[in-house]
């Protein structure tokens, strides 16, 4: 299938709409939501040069929590952006997330160009990513997901340009982000003992714990002591191994391609209407793209395709280690994922559309992602919707309505 207007012109298009919706109503509501009472709240701490705030074992004012239990970079940049724009205001902490949000989208594109070489595909799959409800949310709060999730991007893009000394800094970046970055170094593994340059893997091992260190600057200029240091990284382990706290929207691993439920991160009662935000994919986008991994996965064993391998390894390296997590887990760790998703539904939705016979389904198919971003859009955003409505979310997603 040709594409009649210039490729450049639809990017454009893609990332100047992403950039509107994900900064559409970004500064509401002006206050903590969901997890933002541990990473936003520590990044005004780190902005106001609080000592305490990096330290476990300090008591924080009630309602809120210094988040340690994570590296220090998003938290960071941040208190950056509080700093650069003078302001304390949801905004400024939102704001490099959806930025981030927004490149990641452009790097979809440039990694399906690097893995396909095809306009249509790339496109595509970064036009489907924009429409990723789970994602989009994500960007929008002050949590370490999205960053940690596009300087992952961005190192696969470099490693697959073979540039690893620029990708192993931006592994580093996404580790100082959140350890959960770790796996793209089981699919680095992978590739580089099939091409036998696995001494390449020397950049990551050197230069990560490098970075990770640096971002660790300010902890050390407060007075903090190189065996707090350690003990700090000890508690995140164990926190991370030990967790056995409740939640009620916690989910198991295996449910979260059919998107089965939701996290809820904020309401807001009106006398007929209510607002919420969920942490929500997009149903279609999930239920399709769960589908086309599987003829991914089995293209990519028949052909022996590499290109459709590190698709598939890089949705699996993310998602199946959540599989043996001791800790509760929740729908928004399956945010890594999503990009190789988009990537595979892309990849499998450009081939109906360049058959004749496939073309109208798969026109059709797009449009439904398409309606299915649009009708829960109001449950991303906290548009106030008349209280008959919230039903239907919860209808689609099979779960339980808290109301």
């Amino acid at each position: 299938m040709s594409l009649k207007i210039k490729p450049t012109y639809l990017l454009i298009t893609i990332l100047v709409l992403a950039l509107f919706l994900r900064l559409f109503r970004i500064d509401y509501p002006n206050k903590f939501i969901f997890d933002e009472v541990y990473h936003a709240f520590t990044a005004k701490e780190y902005l106001h040069g609080s000592k305490e705030a990096w330290e476990y074992w300090t008591t924080p004012p009630p309602g809120v929590a210094y988040e340690w239990t994570h590296p220090p970079l998003a938290k960071e940049i941040m208190a950056s952006s509080m700093f650069t724009f003078r302001s304390e205001d949801g905004w400024a902490w939102r704001l490099p997330g959806a930025l981030l949000g927004v490149l990641s989208i452009y790097l979809i594109y440039l990694i399906g160009m690097k893995l396909f070489n095809n306009q249509l595909i790339s496109l595509l799959s970064s036009f489907i990513f924009s429409l990723d409800g789970l994602n989009f949310v994500q960007s929008r709060i002050g949590m370490n997901d999205i960053y940690f999730i596009t300087f992952m991007l961005l190192s696969l893009l470099f490693f697959l340009n073979k540039k690893f000394f620029i990708s192993a800094i931006f592994f580093g970046l996404s580790i100082s982000s959140k350890w959960a970055a770790i796996y793209l170094i089981a699919m680095y593994a992978v590739l580089l003992f099939k091409d036998k340059q696995l001494i390449k893997l020397s950049f990551f091992v050197i230069v990560a714990p490098i970075i990770y260190l640096l971002t660790y600057i300010p902890f050390f200029l407060l007075g903090h002591t190189p065996l707090q240091f350690i003990e700090v990284q000890q508690q995140m382990w164990w926190y991370h191994t030990g967790l056995k706290a409740t939640h009620d929207y916690t989910s198991a691993w295996w449910s979260w391609p059919i998107n089965l439920k939701p996290v809820w991160y904020f309401v807001d009662y009106g006398e007929n209407t209510i607002a919420n935000i969920f942490a929500s994919g997009n149903p279609a986008l999930f239920w399709m793209g769960a589908a086309s991994l599987l003829l991914t996965f089995w293209e990519a064993a028949k052909k022996r395709a590499g290109n459709l391998t590190i698709i598939v390894l890089g949705f699996l390296i993310f998602w199946l280690p959540w599989s043996i997590s001791p800790r509760i887990m929740f729908l928004y760790h399956y945010a890594p994922s999503i990009p190789f998703l988009a990537l595979s539904l892309g990849y499998q939705l450009s081939k109906a559309l360049s058959d004749r016979q496939t073309k109208k389904l798969a026109i059709a198919l797009v449009i439904l992602i398409i309606l299915s971003f649009i009708f829960i859009f109001p449950f991303l955003t906290a548009i106030h919707i008349p209280k008959q409505f919230v039903n239907l979310f919860f209808a689609t997603n099979f779960t339980k309505n808290p109301f």
